[in-house]
């Protein structure tokens, strides 16, 4: 009883059901008032000396105003269920505009900011909701277009000198320490690489990266992809196993898909302990890529879901069409895993 269209139908049922015992009762002590105080005088026709003097006992009047109350009651339950059926029908009607809403503002995201809630009948009230909502559609959405613009703008503008920076390193390297000119060109790696995933990650939330989609084996382009993470892994004593009983093809762009691998393997690397499980498998009609590792602690969970790959992953998959991606922590595990339906 929580929906507050039942709260207002049981509100109008209860409001109903009270009026009409109020007006029961009313009804009662004036019955009894008049069979027990008024009397009536009657004069036959035609025989002015016969008069009729009538009154009743106070078990008639009893009985009377028992036959009152037990038809009242006899009534009060199809009364109540259908009060409780008109007042629900009210409140779904009145609260219509609602659910459309709702339902349209479902499936307005970062890149279908866009788009602007219509309602087909609405009163005042609802019209005023329906505006302001869009006005704030509007400003999110020229926030976040400015945003994703100023991102790339730095992106892209920090790319050029960086890569100036790490070319007259290299060229210098002789004239510097080994140790620190490695560890600058170490450094200078790592800003390069964040610079290219913050510009990647700009670009595919505007829906401007083109994808070049063709059918592609699941299983042989992970096996590909896995030899250069099990180096990585035995560097660290962890271990990458790969389960994938029979070829899958998906519908993808290889190259996207090899990015989305990339920061997936990197993130279960980069937060995660213990052996590293890539599972592909195909089950009616859906197919499945699954990588799953266990996490130190609390802290870990947090960089693995908050961190720029997996923001990337999911902005590369929004632009696939019948991919999804979702994780989830079971038993202190991290589960990250593409769906192609």
């Amino acid at each position: 009883m929580n929906s507050l269209r039942w709260r207002i139908a049981l509100w109008f049922t209860v409001s109903l059901l009270a009026v009409a015992a109020v007006f029961v009762a009313v009804t009662d002590l004036h019955l009894r008032h008049e069979l027990r105080v008024e009397k009536w005088e009657r004069t036959e026709p035609g025989q002015a000396d016969w008069t009729l003097h009538g009154s009743y006992s106070e078990a008639e009047v009893d009985d009377i105003a028992g036959e009152l109350w037990r038809l009242s009651l006899l009534y009060a339950l199809p009364v109540t269920l259908l009060a409780i059926a008109v007042g629900y029908h009210l409140a779904r009607r009145a609260f219509a505009p609602v659910a459309e809403m709702n339902a349209q503002l479902q499936f307005i995201g970062a890149r279908s900011l866009d788009h602007r809630v219509r309602l087909t009948h609405a009163d005042a009230e609802f019209r005023a909701i329906e505006e302001n909502v869009n006005q704030l559609l509007v400003r999110l959405d020229t926030s976040f277009r400015q945003l994703s613009e100023f991102s790339a703008q730095v992106a892209h503008e920090l790319r050029t000198p960086l890569t100036l920076l790490r070319l007259q390193v290299e060229e210098a390297a002789g004239r510097i320490e080994p140790g620190l000119a490695e560890a600058m060109q170490e450094e200078l790696r790592r800003l390069s690489d964040y610079v290219d995933q913050s510009l990647l990650l700009a670009t595919a939330e505007q829906g401007r990266l083109a994808l070049n989609l063709a059918p592609v084996g699941l299983r042989d382009l992970v096996m590909d992809m896995i030899e250069v993470y099990e180096l990585l892994a035995r560097t660290e004593r962890r271990t990458i196993t790969v389960v994938a009983p029979e070829e899958c093809s998906v519908l993808v762009d290889s190259r996207r898909l090899r990015q989305i691998l990339h920061n997936l393997l990197t993130n279960a690397l980069r937060h995660g302990t213990g052996p590293i499980v890539v599972s592909v498998m195909c089950e009616g009609g859906v197919t499945l890529c699954r990588v799953d590792n266990a996490l130190a602690d609390r802290a870990s969970l947090a960089g693995a879901e908050r961190g720029l790959g997996l923001r990337i992953v999911r902005a590369l998959v929004a632009l696939h069409p019948r991919l999804s991606f979702s994780t989830q922590l079971v038993d202190g595990r991290f589960l990250a895993e593409l769906s192609w339906r």
